[in-house]
């Protein structure tokens, strides 16, 4: 399975060594060079430099062949905007957009894109965790 991964910060560059680990083939953009170092020398993917929602930087990225993109930049804008360019000129068949202002939820809604909120998924296991502690 091919995936590319939009923005190589904690989240991007934690999904993009563990994908690499499992055999995924794997291509990282980030328009952040030191970002894009910190995937380490075990990373065995590709690395781009450039605007996360160019046409052209995803090209390089290999997007008319990805099986998956997944939007894990910080920045909401830059997510969306990535996440269209895959649905609307690349046909990527699965899109996955980090969000994390959940009031932009119903805007990936409109536009059939699937989400995750970082913050929501991590207090839903923190709560889970302290609950099982409580009986």
């Amino acid at each position: 399975m091919y995936v590319i991964i939009v923005g190589c910060g904690r989240l991007g560059c934690t999904l993009a060594k563990e994908l690499s680990d499992a055999d995924y083939d794997v291509s990282v953009i980030d328009s952040d060079a030191r970002k894009l170092d910190m995937l380490g020398s075990g990373f065995n993917g590709l690395r781009v430099k450039g605007i996360e929602f160019d046409v052209d930087i995803l090209k390089e990225a290999g997007a008319e062949q990805a099986d998956c993109v997944v939007c894990a930049t910080p920045d909401d804008n830059i997510n969306i905007t990535a996440a269209l360019v895959a649905k609307k000129i690349f046909n990527t068949p699965q899109i996955v957009a980090r969000i994390n202002e959940p009031k932009k939820k119903a805007i990936y809604d409109s536009l059939e894109i699937e989400t995750i909120n970082p913050t929501e998924i991590s207090a839903f296991i923190l709560k889970s965790r302290i609950e099982e502690n409580r009986r």
